[in-house]
């Protein structure tokens, strides 16, 4: 994400394990910055659990800042079971960057889509914590233009995704100045998350742990 204070790749729970933190190179102007940022924008973008509304689970609700956004351009699979696992996927996204623009690493959205204790609530935790200890949020648009998800059994799941962060940048939460980044082949990401079934009753797929690997040119939206 443009996050430029931060490292660019931590080892997690295991070397594979990856922490995104930032991409691209440094922009030549550094008071560059980009529509909407640094004001506190009265219409915020709603994902309240709209995805997944009407399946009888009660999601908490997830608003963001005015220039924030998400383009997810993945194809919803026709099978149900594979659908609902999408959806939590990209959930369990938007609860990681809730929790940063809400400065609250133990946010409570994140900790909804994960399996408690879980090296992926670790991972959306540390994300969070980081951008808060930096005095850093977000701003721009975190796109996502690919995913394959694979049923493993009835209660296992893995999504392999692309994500483009060659148009999402840091921000200072004092000021609201924003950080503009040229693209690179950093940008670009490829992860794959894991996920578990619901153990009863209804409830989301969760996610369990991610692994990814930076500089992928191919997931460029």
């Amino acid at each position: 994400m443009n996050r430029r204070t931060l490292p660019a790749l931590t080892a997690l729970a295991t070397a594979t394990a990856l922490l995104l933190t930032g991409c691209g190179g440094e922009s030549s102007d550094p008071d560059d910055k980009i529509a909407g940022a640094g004001e506190n924008s009265a219409e915020a973008s709603a994902s309240p659990g709209e995805k997944g509304a009407g399946d009888g689970i009660d999601r908490p609700e997830m608003e963001f800042p005015g220039d924030v956004e998400f383009k997810f351009a993945w194809q919803k699979p026709s099978e149900a079971k594979e659908a609902a696992v999408l959806d939590d996927t990209e959930q369990y996204l938007r609860s990681i960057i809730y929790g940063i623009t809400e400065q609250d690493p133990r946010s409570s959205p994140y900790k909804f889509y994960t399996v408690p204790l879980s090296q992926a609530a670790t991972y959306a935790e540390d994300q969070i914590k980081q951008a808060k200890e930096a005095g850093h949020t977000v701003s721009g648009v975190q796109q996502f233009p690919s995913a394959q998800v694979k049923l493993s059994g009835t209660r296992t799941a893995s999504v392999t995704y692309c994500q483009d962060e060659s148009k999402f940048y840091s921000k200072n939460v004092k000021g609201g100045k924003v950080k503009v980044t040229e693209p690179s082949e950093n940008s670009y990401y490829s992860f794959t998350l894991v996920l578990e079934a619901p153990t009863s009753g209804k409830g989301p797929w969760r996610a369990k742990a991610i692994t990814g690997k930076q500089g992928v040119a191919e997931c460029a939206a």
